[in-house]
């Protein structure tokens, strides 16, 4: 067989094994979720997806190329660029990162609104002041602003709240097994969490998701998640 024809069968292999591998991933629903934190989010996160017994390559979960929202959606971008290379692309993408002292947070909502304008599945997933106020809306509603306090950041206020609650004296941000702990609340703090954009958004004159005290849409992505059980 000579280098030629040898040459036509592995390069008919490959098309075939890329054909396959498009029409394997158009068949499934698919998600990026890109977060800020290292830890709390993709942990969270991907507890989530292992109690619903959802697919890895169903939710993908990646950390940013950096610690600030635009690089949360600069890599978000990235990465869905480099999927749709693949022929397909991802059905949705959520950048998930909080408001805390960020100067970058409102440019970088403003650039996932962009996207989507533009026909880009992205959504910002935010918390203000951070991430730990998501789970405190499991224990009841509150809209009271949270500040700075001391010593303590804002985003440290809103953690030594959380750590009051039964069982989380010991809440690290490298701790695991939320998801299942906080499971049987998962509805009341989504309810509680859509209560507190709807009072925002007749409040404000502002844009709520950048102004409001507190905030949070994290159960936007819990809900798309949840979704996609079998």
């Amino acid at each position: 067989m000579g280098s030629d024809d040898l040459f036509k069968k592995r390069k008919a292999r490959a098309s075939n094994s890329l054909a396959r591998l498009q029409q394997q991933r158009a068949q499934s629903p698919r998600c990026l979720i890109v977060c800020e934190g290292s830890k709390t989010e993709p942990h969270y996160l991907a507890e989530l997806r292992e109690v619903w017994g959802i697919p890895h390559s169903w939710v993908s979960i990646k950390p940013s190329e950096g610690s600030s929202p635009d690089r949360v959606v600069q890599t978000a971008e990235k990465l869905y660029a480099e999927d749709a290379r693949m022929g397909d692309s991802f059905d949705q993408v959520f950048c998930v990162f909080d408001r805390d002292a960020h100067p970058t947070f409102s440019p970088a909502v403003q650039r996932t609104r962009e996207l989507a304008a533009g026909g880009k599945p992205f959504q910002a997933i935010t918390s203000t002041p951070c991430f730990e106020f998501w789970f405190l809306l499991h224990f009841g509603y509150s809209d009271a602003p949270f500040a700075k306090a001391g010593n303590k950041s804002v985003g440290d206020v809103v953690v030594s709240q959380f750590k009051t609650k039964a069982g989380l004296a010991q809440y690290g941000k490298a701790q695991r097994g939320l998801a299942a702990l906080l499971q049987d609340k998962l509805a009341l703090a989504s309810k509680h969490a859509s209560q507190l954009r709807q009072s925002a958004v007749k409040t404000l004159k502002q844009d709520p998701q950048i102004h409001a005290n507190p905030w949070t849409n994290v159960d936007e992505v819990v809900q798309y998640i949840e979704g996609l059980k079998r």
